[in-house]
């Protein structure tokens, strides 16, 4: 090999060398802002869910729905319901081989309003099937409000997928709190700071959705390879 040869390798070699380390630092950099904004993120929602009220005061609305996950949430839509905060009530998610009559020996103070203002939905399997039928449920009661009840951590991401589903109803939060949020250090505890970081997580994804559209993805795609 000449020398012409060998200096031209030595700096092609140095130029790869020094393009790695720049790369190397732009990851590093990217990860550090985006552990920051994370990391941020996290705080202000743990924040906000930690703050809401559980003595909450709600506005009258046309009508209620509770997306199911504990017992909790039916009695306290059942208690919203029975002051009259909304006329009739929807259940969604309710697990296929559970009976109304089972509903009503649960929360047997109100057992009668599920013979007039209670309806019960099977489908729905996550909160994006929450909305959907929700929604299918709504183009026959026409309401133009409606309260939304669930637990205090899953209540943002909640709004969020009924809202985009539903853009012309207002929706009206009505968090069901988490004894275990309640405490100053319930960061302290394991299973509660794992439940906050999924919940933020799924949080984040519903969020990014709204800017993944099939016009965005063209558009991309587009780009890319023409």
């Amino acid at each position: 090999m000449t020398s012409s040869s060998t200096n031209i390798t030595r700096k092609t070699g140095r130029l790869f060398s020094g393009l790695f380390r720049f790369a190397m630092k732009i990851v590093v950099l990217l990860i550090f802002v985006g552990g920051g904004m994370f990391v941020g993120g996290f705080l202000k929602f743990s924040n906000t869910v930690t703050s809401y009220n559980i003595q909450q005061e709600v506005a009258k609305a046309d009508g209620i729905v509770v997306v199911t996950g504990g017992s909790a949430r039916i009695a306290k839509a059942l208690d919203l319901l029975a002051a009259k905060k909304g006329e009739r009530l929807l259940i969604s998610g309710v697990n296929p081989l559970t009976k109304a009559e089972d509903l009503q020996k649960i929360n047997p103070v109100h057992k009668d309003l599920f013979g007039c203002c209670v309806e019960i939905e099977r489908e729905a399997e996550d909160t994006v099937g929450n909305a959907a039928e929700t929604k299918k449920w709504n183009s026959v009661q026409k309401n133009k409000s409606l309260i939304l009840v669930t637990s205090s951590y899953h209540l943002p991401r909640s709004l969020l997928e009924f809202r985009r589903a539903m853009p012309n109803v207002k929706f009206i939060g009505y968090p069901v709190p988490l004894e275990e949020l309640q405490r100053d250090d319930w960061w302290k505890n394991s299973g509660t700071l794992r439940l906050m970081i999924f919940e933020y997580i799924k949080y984040v994804g519903a969020w990014s959705r709204s800017f993944v559209t099939p016009k965005t993805i063209q558009s991309v795609r587009s780009s890319l390879f023409e």
